[in-house]
């Protein structure tokens, strides 16, 4: 499936999203990126499915399925669901974006309201707020978590105003951390043994397939992680540790970075690394925006894909590693139809299994 890349205003003549964007934001373009898009002119519902993108300013979202509402030309609300959705955005005056996740976020354009629902959390910065519903009133900076049911409504304001305890409380009710700074790392409680991620053997990977949704595929186990790529559905990977809805992959190929050129043997195509411990990154730059992902070594064998400047991008050795949601995984039906469909793909000239 080609994916589908909308320019809001270019293309549709749609209004930006401007009552949840800072003022600098409005002045932008809003990028919609999806595998698939259905419209509704008549009653003004859009929806966008598969590996969901939508960029403005400052605005980022990542999502499954986003439906978006219109009155007229003129945006009234939206819907994003995902595992999770994902809200990100720097709100003015402030130093940090704030980053919200739920299974389902609902954007009030009217109101320049964001409410995540379902396994909810907002951060900014080191402090983080969860609950099975977290509404956030970016107007006026303030929120309203709640928990299970019979659990208080609960307020407060984010921000560095904002409560310097710990709320503890039973299970499913709204909770509050507040990470402490450097120097007072050392009064931090051991997580419990059952949060560790499970490893697999290094000489056992296990064998899985991507699901029929595909899979994006991440730098660090965060869906606020730099972007590596996307898999398609039936890729076949293996992963080689899993934890906490994460799973640590390595393909035959759709995960892409970025590697100073220089390093690399050729322009387009099948390439050979030149250099020892280059380094791989999300972007092509070493500037803040760009992460380092991993590194290549002298003879490892490599794919270009495109060239920016004194960049290449390029899908790396199949020994390279990534995250996606271990949500996105099924497990194959015979060992060596797997073993099977993992050569065919690593099989391409230039590339090494």
């Amino acid at each position: 499936m080609h994916r589908t890349v909308i320019s809001l205003l270019a293309c549709l003549a749609i209004a930006p999203l401007n009552a949840l964007a800072l003022e600098s934001d409005r002045n932008q373009s809003a990028l919609i990126e999806a595998d698939e898009v259905e419209m509704d002119f008549g009653s003004g519902k859009r929806i966008y499915r598969g590996n969901v993108s939508v960029r403005q300013g400052t605005i980022r979202i990542l999502a499954d399925e986003i439906e978006l509402f219109y009155r007229g030309e003129q945006l009234d609300h939206a819907i994003a669901k995902g595992n999770p959705a994902v809200f990100r955005q720097r709100p003015e005056g402030k130093d940090h974006d704030v980053i919200g996740t739920g299974q389902t976020i609902e954007l009030d354009e009217a109101r320049n309201i964001v409410t995540f629902i379902t396994d909810a959390q907002l951060r900014q910065d080191r402090d983080s707020i969860e609950g099975q519903r977290i509404v956030y009133d970016m107007a006026r900076d303030r929120m309203k978590v709640r928990g299970g049911t019979a659990t208080p409504t609960r307020t407060t304001r984010a921000g560095e105003d904002a409560p310097t305890v710990i709320a503890q409380g039973d299970s499913g009710r709204p909770r509050l951390v507040i990470q402490p700074d450097a120097e007072s790392t050392s009064d931090r409680t051991t997580p419990p043994a059952a949060s560790a991620a499970k490893v697999e053997t290094a000489n056992a990977p296990a064998m899985r397939y991507i699901g029929n949704q595909g899979a994006t595929v991440f730098a660090q186990r965060s869906v606020t992680a730099p972007r590596l790529g996307t898999l398609a559905a039936n890729t076949p990977v293996r992963v080689l540790r899993s934890g906490d809805g994460w799973a640590q992959i390595s393909a035959p190929r759709g995960i892409k970075v970025w590697i100073y050129g220089k390093f690399v043997s050729s322009q387009a195509g099948a390439g050979v690394v030149t250099g020892s411990q280059v380094r791989l990154r999300s972007a092509p730059s070493t500037g803040t925006g760009s992460t380092v992902t991993g590194e290549a070594n002298r003879g490892h064998k490599v794919w270009v894909t495109a060239v920016h400047g004194d960049w290449k991008q390029i899908e790396p050795p199949t020994n390279f590693r990534a995250w996606i949601p271990s949500g996105r995984l099924r497990k194959p039906g015979e060992t060596g139809q797997w073993q099977d469909d993992w050569r065919k793909l690593a099989r391409r000239p230039g590339t090494t299994d």
